[in-house]
């Protein structure tokens, strides 16, 4: 599970060259070093005139879901590669609704045997400005205020070797650049998707100590 990541200043403009997906143009970037489930985070997404880049929710929300509250009772934050595709709430968006989710760290708390608390660390890149995750998202619009708004949750496979030896039993799905077409493009099959979503090479990780109150969004 990935409950925790951090943003830092400019990420649109990496977003903007790395991706090339502009940021829309009626959503202002706001870096954050502790982006937490139901907050903005970055996400891209595919639309007819190519891709786009904005703040989502973080944690999938379906059209009929009364309010945010919906992301903490059913942890929509987070969906399982293993099981997505045949998920009652994932399986259509998996089909046909696939964003990209970006950031710049992510956070895990490992606990060592014996220990009730977990000690903070960060994953970065090794290399790069940034992680680009697998994600699906969907449209909703608040009941209360009409405001509409796009939801995404963020993919999870199982951990390689750096991952698993914090210890940690799951890990976001990153995927390379060579995947990101055909990730965001409707007509995929399902079979070739789930051929994406597995873990990462352990090069590409850097794990540091610190949380979020240690990581800059300078």
């Amino acid at each position: 599970m990935c409950g925790a990541g951090g943003t830092k200043k400019g990420l649109d403009q990496v977003i903007k060259r790395t991706l090339e997906a502009p940021w829309d143009e009626g959503q202002v970037f706001v870096a954050n070093n502790n982006i937490r489930p139901t907050a903005r985070i970055p996400a891209v997404r595919l639309t007819a005139d190519g891709r786009i880049a904005g703040n989502h929710i973080w944690g999938f929300l379906p059209p009929n879901a009364p309010d945010k509250r919906f992301i903490s009772e059913w942890s929509t934050f987070n969906a399982r590669d293993d099981r997505i595709a045949k998920s009652k709430l994932y399986s259509q968006p998996f089909r046909e609704r696939r964003s990209l989710v970006v950031l710049s760290v992510w956070y895990e708390w490992p606990k060592q045997p014996g220990e009730k608390k977990g000690t903070a660390c960060r994953v970065k890149p090794a290399q790069g400005e940034c992680f680009v995750f697998a994600g699906v998202w969907g449209p909703w619009k608040d009941p209360d205020t009409q405001a509409a708004c796009d939801t995404t949750t963020l993919i999870t496979t199982e951990p390689n070797a750096v991952i698993a030896d914090l210890p940690h039993h799951r890990m976001p799905a990153i995927l390379p650049p060579s995947a990101w077409d055909a990730w965001l493009h409707p007509d995929t099959p399902v079979s070739v998707l789930q051929d994406m979503l597995h873990p990462s090479p352990d090069e590409w990780l850097e794990i540091v100590p610190g949380g979020p109150a240690h990581f800059s969004v300078e």
